[in-house]
């Protein structure tokens, strides 16, 4: 049996079709809809007969993947962004990998040269900040296999609610010893309604100030983040990056 979990930020033109796919390729499985936008996605969200959990304020995408984790009943949990960038000849190979963390490889399809250029020389950042990584060839796929069990014993110390959940999530896993495993996949680069192009220079600071804020975190100045100074100015980049 199966999860698949779903963040949805304002994604009410592209969940119906994500969903009618899923339901019928995995029609026993079970998915949850973690919502935290403003849009109409709930109410396309149930015409589906899925789990859905509504949430008031902005969560991040990292936050609403812990939740939806968290929400979870089954072992082997899909995380899987709400436009559906895969084929299902790639999600069966995904699902049928054994590994406690299934990433992927992306060869990516239809993606700008703009997002393109910043994706590889994001790849070289995180493996400089985070040198353990270095054999891994991407971090940011919207696609991952996870074993629930691994997941929660990990969940505190995902602090990364947005962007840079995938880094934090694989790097807590290289550090326990769980099993990763990398698999090559094709991915559907679909610009419509994507959040992140609508405001690229604003989410490329983001994801710099996340990364420094993940080496913090695994450093002996861990303590900084907990201080009054760092949660102000943290709030004040949320409100103007997000």
């Amino acid at each position: 049996m199966l999860s698949i979990v779903i963040p949805a930020y304002n994604e009410e033109r592209r969940i119906g079709n994500t969903l009618s796919k899923l339901k019928s390729w995995y029609s026993s499985s079970e998915i949850i809809v973690v919502f935290d936008g403003n849009d109409n996605t709930p109410e396309v969200v149930k015409e589906y007969n899925v789990k859905l959990y509504v949430n008031k304020e902005r969560l991040g995408k990292g936050a609403s993947l812990r939740r939806g984790i968290e929400f979870s009943s089954y072992e082997k949990i899909l995380l899987i962004d709400a436009d559906l960038p895969v084929t299902r000849e790639d999600l069966d190979k995904i699902i049928t990998t054994d590994a406690d963390l299934v990433i992927t490889n992306r060869k990516i399809v239809g993606m700008p040269w703009k997002r393109r250029f910043l994706h590889k020389g994001f790849i070289v950042l995180t493996k400089l900040f985070f040198p353990s990584l270095r054999k891994f060839k991407d971090f940011q796929s919207g696609v991952k296999l996870i074993n629930r069990e691994k997941a929660l014993s990990v969940l505190d110390n995902l602090i990364i609610n947005d962007f840079l959940f995938d880094v934090n999530l694989i790097y807590e896993f290289k550090r326990r010893g769980y099993s990763i495993k990398e698999v090559e996949i094709s991915y559907i680069h679909d610009e419509t309604d994507s959040k992140i192009s609508s405001k690229l220079f604003k989410i490329i600071i983001f994801m710099f100030l996340s990364l420094l804020k993940l080496r913090v975190y695994y450093s002996p100045f861990k303590g900084i983040l907990k201080t009054k100074a760092f949660l102000k100015a943290q709030d004040i980049i949320l409100r103007i990056l997000r």
